[in-house]
C-alpha cells in the first residue's frame, strides 16, 4: 500500500476513535458508576485535547515533518483509546479521552499536509478523500454498539485503539514534507467564514437523533440510523473534491454547497419523519464539499498544515458553542433549532463569497506575483 492509500486508512481509523464511544456510553456508566448528566464530559474533554494540539502540530510537522508528526498523532491517540478502555474511575476515563484528544489533534493537519504534498495539483480531490475517508470511520462508529454487545464495552474500546497505535509506527517511521510553520492572516478568515456551518452540522450530528427521538416519536435506534446517514453521505461529497479542483468560479462552490445545507436543515422540522433520511443525507453532503472547498483553499496559502490547524481551532473554538444553542432552541421551540442552523449556514456560504469576492478584486489590482 502506498503512503497516500496508508495515510486515508489511518484517517478512516482516527475517525473511528473519535466517535466509537458514543453507543458505549449507557455500559460506560453504569461500569464506572456516573451519573447520566456527566456523561457530556468524555466528548468534551477529547475536543479539548484536540483543539489545544492543532497549533503545536503545526510546529511539531515543521520541525520533524508533517507524516512523522501524523505518526506521533495517530499513536497517541491510539494509546489514550486503548488505555481508556482500562479506566478504574471516571476522572481517569476523562484524562485518557483528553489525551487521545491530543493525539487527534496532532494528526488531522499534519496527515492533511501530507497528502497535499504527495498531490500537489488536486487539493482539493486529496482532501475531499480525506475527509470521505473520516466519514467511513465516524459511520462504522455510530455502529459500534454492536461489537460492545458481545464483546463488552471495555474490549470494543481497547481494540480499535491498539491497532491505530500498531498503524502509527509505520507513518513514525518516515519522513519527510517539512514546511514553514507560520500561519497566514487568510487561514483564519476562512476559519472565522466556515465555523457557523461547522458548528450548525456538528450540532445536527450530535443531537438530531435526540430531537427525531422527542419531537417525531422515532425509536432511538432508528434516530441514530438516519443521522447516520450524514456521515454515509460525506462518502458522496468528499469523492466532489474534484469539483473545486475544476471549477472555474470558487465562489460557486462554496456558496451552493452551503446554500444546499441550510435548505435540507431549514425543510427538516416542517417535512414528515419519512423525509429525514433523504433531508439528512443532503446536508451531510452539501457540506462535506464545503469543508473539503474551505481546506484545500487555506491549503494553497503558506503552509498547509498551518492553514489546516488554524482552520480546525478556530471551527472548533467557535462553532461548538452552536450546539448549546442547538439543544436550548430544541427544548424551547423545536423547529427553531433547525432555523438557526440553516441561518448559520446562509451566513458561512454570504461569508465565504464574499472573502473569495474580496481576494479575487485585490488580485486584480495588485496583478500577478512578480509584477
Amino acid at each position: 500500500m502506498g503512503l497516500f492509500r496508508y495515510i486515508l486508512a489511518s484517517r478512516a481509523v482516527y475517525a473511528l476513535l473519535w466517535f466509537y464511544l458514543s453507543p458505549l456510553l449507557p455500559a460506560m456508566s453504569r461500569d464506572l458508576h456516573v451519573a447520566e448528566a456527566q456523561l457530556g464530559f468524555l466528548p468534551a474533554a477529547f475536543i479539548a485535547g484536540a483543539a489545544a494540539a492543532q497549533i503545536p502540530a503545526s510546529v511539531l510537522g515543521s520541525k520533524i515533518g508533517d507524516v512523522k508528526a501524523a505518526g506521533i498523532g495517530l499513536f497517541l491517540l491510539g494509546l489514550g483509546s486503548a488505555l481508556t478502555a482500562a479506566s478504574p474511575t471516571w476522572g481517569a476515563a476523562l484524562a485518557l479521552r483528553a489525551v487521545a484528544g491530543v493525539g487527534a489533534g496532532l494528526f488531522f493537519s499534519t496527515a492533511g499536509a501530507a497528502l497535499v504534498a504527495l498531490r500537489p495539483g488536486e487539493a482539493g480531490r486529496a482532501l475531499g478523500l480525506y475527509n470521505a475517508s473520516f466519514n467511513i470511520g465516524a459511520f462504522l462508529g455510530y455502529y459500534w454498539g454492536y461489537v460492545a454487545g458481545p464483546l463488552g464495552w471495555r474490549a470494543a474500546a481497547a481494540i480499535p485503539g491498539a491497532v491505530a497505535a500498531a498503524m502509527a509506527l509505520p507513518l513514525i517511521a518516515q519522513g519527510g514534507f517539512r514546511h514553514g510553520a507560520k500561519p497566514t492572516a487568510s487561514a483564519l478568515w476562512l476559519g472565522l467564514a466556515s465555523f457557523p456551518l461547522w458548528g450548525a452540522v456538528y450540532a445536527a450530528n450530535s443531537l438530531a437523533a435526540s430531537w427525531l427521538h422527542y419531537y417525531r416519536g422515532l425509536p432511538a435506534s432508528e434516530a441514530g440510523a438516519i443521522t447516520s446517514a450524514s456521515m454515509l453521505s460525506g462518502l458522496l461529497g468528499g469523492s466532489l473534491g474534484s469539483v473545486y479542483d475544476k471549477a472555474r468560479d470558487k465562489r460557486a462552490v462554496f456558496l451552493y454547497s452551503a446554500a444546499l445545507s441550510a435548505a435540507a436543515m431549514a425543510a427538516l422540522p416542517y417535512l414528515p419523519a419519512a423525509a429525514a433520511p433523504l433531508l439528512v443525507f443532503a446536508y451531510g453532503a452539501a457540506y462535506t464539499v464545503y469543508i473539503t472547498a474551505i481546506y484545500a483553499e487555506g491549503s494553497k496559502r503558506g503552509s498547509p498544515s498551518s492553514a489546516l490547524a488554524v482552520i480546525n481551532v478556530v471551527d472548533m473554538a467557535l462553532g461548538l458553542n452552536i450546539s448549546y444553542i442547538f439543544s436550548f432552541a430544541m427544548a424551547a421551540n423545536p423547529p427553531s433549532a433547525w432555523e438557526i442552523d440553516a441561518g448559520l449556514a446562509l451566513a458561512s456560504a454570504l461569508a465565504t463569497s464574499a472573502l473569495i469576492r474580496d481576494r479575487k478584486a485585490a488580485e486584480r489590482r495588485s496583478g500577478p506575483a512578480g509584477i
